[in-house]
């Protein structure tokens, strides 16, 4: 009959295997294999056993690191290990080395049977609770992910669940601040294509849009804030921290730019509608966290840096994208030139000092105002 358990000895075929052979004569379990104690963990990578005995003649500082070893290792940290002595004299030692249980050679092979089924019991407990652990771990992070990726680029997503203090951050109710671009994508024409289309075609047209631009969004790790009517919030630099944030939001800007204005193409040609995009972009600090009541929050951003965004977006054409100067100078330091065209300083509405604007427009440029 094939023995449900095996069994690694470390040490000689000396008086302690051979009272262990004795031990488990006609049980369920079987001594695998015999190792020194420097083979170890060389044993247990190719086959890892189900209890590992000890011949306890070892220096202590030795079995420790053993001990140590295996512990560290995932394959065999639940392992029980059990150690074999003449005496009970380094019963204390062994103990503080690691070993779960020690036994002495005068034991009797009932009361040895009961002590190691325990332990293999103990075991099996600690390796079903572990896996029911990982299992609704795996679980968890996947509905975690799979909601992150409703606004955030899986590889962000991915960057927030493997850090801790990150991921408790954003799930959490603590708000944190942070250097971020803040974007605002408006869509221009919307009024028009809502009083001529029916309502099922308006939304169609609405998804194909803010896919388009949550796709764009996406490649390059912007994080979506908010999504109503015909706007978008996109944050660049926030939850996660990326130096090059400005960078990405102007690159982000000009693929939906370019890639809107063939998707108003098409929508002309099939609706015969005039459709744009503008855009504002800022940088600055900002806000990030959970806000609304206990049955209902949303994880957004706030403060004047998405104000002036905001307000941007509202001044910029279709096919053009406004910029503050704090942008400007994000995009100076780091020796990257879009082209942009400065604008006449203006006063946004809510402030009362006039900002420095850029304009980077696009051959899809429309001014909607004189439509």
């Amino acid at each position: 009959m094939t023995a449900a358990y095996r069994a690694l000895f470390v040490g000689d075929q000396t008086e302690s295997y051979a009272l262990l052979t004795r031990m488990l004569e006609g049980s369920d379990i079987a001594i695998d294999s015999v190792v020194s104690p420097a083979q170890v963990v060389a044993s247990v990578a190719q086959r890892a056993p189900d209890l590992i005995v000890f011949a306890f003649d070892l220096e202590a500082r030795a079995l420790a690191d053993i001990c140590r070893a295996l512990r560290a290792n995932p394959v065999t940290s639940t392992v029980p290990l059990l150690a074999l002595a003449r005496s009970s004299r380094s019963r204390l030692a062994a103990f503080d080395a690691g070993i779960d249980d020690f036994l002495t050679h005068q034991i009797r092979r009932e009361e040895f049977l009961v002590r190691v089924n325990g332990l293999l019991r103990a075991a099996a407990a600690r390796r079903q609770l572990a896996a029911e652990q990982l299992a609704q771990e795996v679980k968890r992070r996947e509905a975690v992910r799979m909601a992150f990726r409703r606004y955030i680029s899986p590889k962000v997503a991915d960057r927030i669940l493997d850090d801790p203090e990150l991921r408790d951050s954003v799930l959490g109710s603590t708000n944190a601040r942070a250097q971020a671009a803040v974007m605002f994508a408006d869509m221009r024409g919307f009024t028009a294509i809502s009083e001529r289309l029916p309502p099922i075609e308006v939304v169609e047209l609405l998804n194909e849009f803010f896919g388009l631009l949550t796709d764009v969004a996406f490649e390059y790790d912007g994080t979506i804030f908010n999504m109503a009517g015909d706007s978008l919030l996109i944050g660049f630099g926030v939850p996660v921290e990326q130096l090059d944030a400005a960078a990405r939001a102007i690159a982000a800007a000009r693929q939906m730019l370019s890639r809107f204005g063939m998707l108003a193409d098409r929508w002309r040609a099939r609706h015969d509608i005039e459709i744009g995009l503008g855009i504002g972009i800022n940088v600055g600090e900002v806000i990030a966290g959970n806000i609304g009541s206990p049955s209902y929050m949303n994880y957004t951003i706030i403060g004047d840096t998405v104000n002036v965004a905001s307000r941007l977006a509202q001044r910029a054409r279709a096919g053009e994208m406004l910029f503050s100067d704090a942008v400007k100078r994000a995009l100076d330091s780091t020796g990257i030139d879009v082209s942009a065209m400065p604008l006449p300083p203006i006063v946004l509405r809510g402030r009362s000092s006039p900002i420095d604007i850029f304009c980077v427009p696009t051959e899809h440029r429309i001014d909607f105002r004189t439509h």
